[in-house]
């Protein structure tokens, strides 16, 4: 129990606000603006004739954990006075986690921002004056306006990212940067392993995973590159509901995590090196005939014909002519497969013949079609695994080739097998191509599209459907903006004006949804002279970012308790409505009329509209495929969460019926492995290396690479229970538990350097360094260290974690490598 000197302390009223936070509120905004500021937080929580009544609203939580926890505010006299678990349908998914908890104090938090503010003095210096809002809209019209009408609608960069998944808030964030013309960073991260992966099961990015429910029917779960115990806590119940009901939990990870620690085996792996247990587990799997033939030959292409001199699927018109290729265009080619399909080598006739129409396919062999030499994908696959041996992948991760020879048999004879991930993987180059890998390993044993099989860690619905009519909420009807700009290549194009090689003047940006200048690789491109090319910048935002205090001016939006919206869950498959529960905060409003009043001051009124949220849900809910199902808006209100996919006794299980891939089969052979974004990179002379999984290494943090004898060290930024990215940053409730940066060390590695617990040491490499204090951790392997993401500059004695990282990228996966780092680290005297 709470001792009642802890509970006086967390209580935020007007005397402990003037207390605890009176003498540093001014350095959130200097000036005429502070006072304002305290004011509005000066709010008695204590309130003796405070009235009994208590109103209570739905909540859906829109941090970007994917956890989609379902909460209620309790809110008494119009004050948010404490969150609670909101009950989904299907218990399995009703929970919440300390951030959720902590909401009423980040919706009072005193560095919220809740007036518009220009900067005053040097970007970045933290100086602002309070001004209004119509101030705030002239002080638009005149720079960025002007700007515009100079270079060009696209110098307007849209830097957009996922801080609010909500429809009306985050999927207007699309259609505003579309009706302004404007330029829209395109994410980079998060990306890799379901690029990867739709090389296999088709669905794009987010489209690999089965609902999470089904991991109660799975006999093994393997958790790799996630430590869903502190960032994903509704998926780790399920995990554990399972594990009570006999599922065997394995954890392969670099450190003895959270989860490593709950599970019934953990395997420590060399960090960046799963990609080679992967490899080797498939040749296994190949060389031992352990496939599981009936899926093999049933639900892949495994049979399909292959030509051997362009690497392209022959085709149904190739048995009336032998040189017929597809249209030239990739895209035209892989639509042509549901007209035009593949073939295989039919046993019985021994000739070529339709896939669907065939019989007796052959599974192994090469082919001549008048004159034209082709191979069974089957084939290929063998060819291209039998050089990863277990020996190898034993050298490479450190596992023992006997543990691998274990897994291997747990995959072909345990199953059904759910391989749970997240992003740990995707934060090396090898992501794409470790996405791709497992799957096909998933594939070729039989542990996918069945009830307790698969491979996932974030399950998005919206991927399984066309239900919504997204179009309407989109798009606007003057035309498209520059969307595909990615934001690895920002700060290059802000920095040289160019983009492809041609002149591309970027001079305004406007940040919403996004914390960048904390979370993008290599923070000091920032301040390289990168913004000095940016006339002017706007950021949209509730609180006191690093991005925020490098603004022109900041628009106050109103935090998610302030106003309605709806989320199509991630990590379950239901719809939830957001309630609004109090008045917005100050003079904050909620993003869509932000945009409104935004697009408006630059004439693009008519191509987003001030429409209030309610408005807009019943823009995107308007289908004829929703009508058949008799979901509304209305009935969203009343319910508040309803089912999309599946059922409560049969949740929905990816590729089912059939994968969304070209073929509409699991596909072990990838004939168009194409770049997730085109920026100009030279990508074409990779195809031939991908169309099977192939190896890598991480291009930074492995033994063998240049940086390593100078920076021995791996550096990974571990997620948190405290922190969503850099959100709760400076959550007062959360800084309790966790007040600090710390940068956890091998006790190895500690001694080598003559660091103990609590000595301030110096993290550093040649693109940056980072000071903080250090802490002995007995859950690293030696050549590790590990610090939680989402701190801030102005908390670290010096520097930032994030100077540390690369801007390099997989050409293919276009996606910042942020645990691909090397580093060394020294005491501080």
């Amino acid at each position: 129990m709470v001792d009642e000197e802890k509970r006086r302390r967390l209580t935020l009223s007007r005397r402990t606000f003037v207390k605890l936070f009176g003498a540093t509120a001014g350095a959130v905004a200097i000036g005429e603006c502070a006072r304002p500021q305290m004011e509005a937080l000066a709010v008695d929580f204590d309130d003796e004739n405070e009235s009994d009544e208590e109103e209570v609203y739905t909540i859906s939580c829109r941090a970007n954990c994917f956890q989609s926890c379902m909460l209620h505010a309790h809110v008494r006299n119009g004050v948010l006075k404490k969150m609670t678990p909101g009950a989904y349908p299907d218990e399995i998914y009703t929970g919440c986690c300390l951030r959720g908890l902590s909401i009423p104090s980040r919706t009072y938090s005193p560095t919220r921002i809740k007036y518009p503010l220009r900067r005053v003095g040097e970007r970045g210096g933290d100086q602002w004056e309070r001004i209004t809002w119509d101030e705030a809209l002239a002080d638009i019209k005149d720079k960025m306006g002007s700007s515009r009408d100079t270079y060009g609608t696209y110098s307007t960069m849209v830097d957009m990212g996922s801080g609010s998944y909500g429809k009306v808030s985050f999927f207007m964030g699309s259609r505003f940067a579309n009706a302004i013309k404007g330029t829209k960073a395109d994410a980079c991260y998060d990306q890799a392993i379901g690029t990867g992966a739709s090389r296999v099961v088709g669905g794009g990015v987010w489209g690999f995973s089965s609902e999470p429910k089904g991991m109660l029917s799975s006999k093994v779960i393997i958790v790799q590159g996630a430590n869903p115990v502190y960032s994903q806590p509704q998926s780790w119940r399920i995990i554990q509901r399972a594990k009570e009901a006999g599922a065997r939990v394995i954890c392969i990870d670099p450190m003895f995590s959270a989860t490593a620690a709950r599970s019934d085996e953990y395997i420590p792996i060399r960090p960046g090196s799963d990609l080679s247990l992967t490899l080797a587990m498939i040749n296994r799997v190949l060389q031992t005939e352990a496939y599981d033939k009936k899926f093999v030959m049933s639900r892949t292409n495994a049979c399909m014909l292959v030509r051997k001199d362009n690497g392209m699927i022959l085709r149904a018109a190739n048995l009336t002519d032998p040189t017929y290729v597809p249209a030239a265009t990739t895209a035209a080619a892989m639509l042509s497969m549901k007209t035009d399909p593949g073939l295989v080598w039919d046993a019985t006739t021994n000739a070529p013949a339709v896939y669907a129409t065939c019989q007796t396919p052959t599974l192994e062999g090469s082919f001549n079609l008048g004159g034209i030499e082709v191979e069974t994908v089957f084939t290929g696959l063998k060819r291209a695994m039998e050089a990863f041996t277990v020996e190898q992948a034993a050298e490479d991760t450190t596992i023992p080739a006997e543990k691998i020879l274990e897994l291997v048999d747990i995959y072909v004879k345990q199953g059904p097998v759910w391989t749970f991930t997240t992003y740990g993987i995707d934060r090396y180059n090898i992501g794409i191509r470790w996405g791709q890998a497992i799957n096909v390993l998933q594939a070729l044993t039989g542990n996918m599209a069945k009830l307790g099989a698969g491979f996932s860690g974030n399950f998005t619905w919206e991927t399984t459907t066309t239900q919504f009519d997204f179009k309407r909420m989109w798009y606007s009807t003057n035309g498209y903006g520059n969307m595909g700009i990615p934001m690895t290549e920002i700060r290059n194009i802000m920095k040289t004006q160019q983009y492809k090689g041609k002149p591309y003047p970027v001079k305004s940006m406007i940040t919403v949804f996004s914390n960048s200048f904390s979370n993008y690789g290599d923070e000091n491109l920032w301040y390289d002279g990168t913004m000095d090319n940016i006339d002017y910048h706007v950021a949209i935002d509730c609180e006191m970012t690093d991005t925020v205090r490098h603004a022109d001016l900041v628009l106050p939006v109103c935090f998610w308790t302030e106003c309605e919206d709806i989320r199509a869950n991630y990590a379950n498959p239901y719809l939830v409505m957001n309630e609004k529960a109090i008045e917005p905060l100050g003079e904050s409003k909620p993003d869509n009329e932000i945009f409104a009043l935004i697009a408006d001051t630059l004439g693009y009124a008519t191509d987003f509209p001030n429409k209030t949220a309610e408005e807009w849900s019943r823009d995107w809910m308007t289908s004829d495929t929703l009508k058949a199902q008799g979901i509304t808006y209305e009935r969203l209100c009343e319910e508040k969460a309803i089912r999309m996919v599946g059922t409560e006794d049969k949740p929905f299980i990816r590729g089912e019926e059939y994968f969304l891939t070209p073929s509409g089969m699991a596909e072990l052979y990838c004939e168009f492995p194409l770049p997730r974004l085109d920026y100009g990179q030279d990508w074409k002379t990779l195809m031939a290396q991908e169309h099977y999984p192939a190896a890598a290494y991480p291009s930074e943090a492995w033994p063998g690479s240049e940086q390593h004898a100078s920076y021995p060290l791996v550096f990974i930024q571990e997620h948190t229970r405290f922190r969503t990215h850099s959100q709760y940053f400076d959550n007062i409730a959360l800084r309790e538990l966790d007040p600090e940066p710390i940068l956890d060390l091998s006790a190895q590695d500690a001694m080598e350097r003559g660091i103990a617990d609590n000595d301030v040491v110096e993290m550093f490499n040649d693109r940056g360094h980072c000071v903080v204090k250090a802490r002995v951790n007995n859950a690293l392997q030696p050549g590790l260290v590990v610090m939680p993401k989402g701190w801030q500059r102005s908390q670290f004695i010096e520097g930032s974690y994030q100077e540390l990282t690369s801007t390099e990228t997989n050409p293919m996966a276009v996606n910042f490598q942020y645990f691909d780092t090397l580093v060394d680290v020294r005491k501080r005297g």
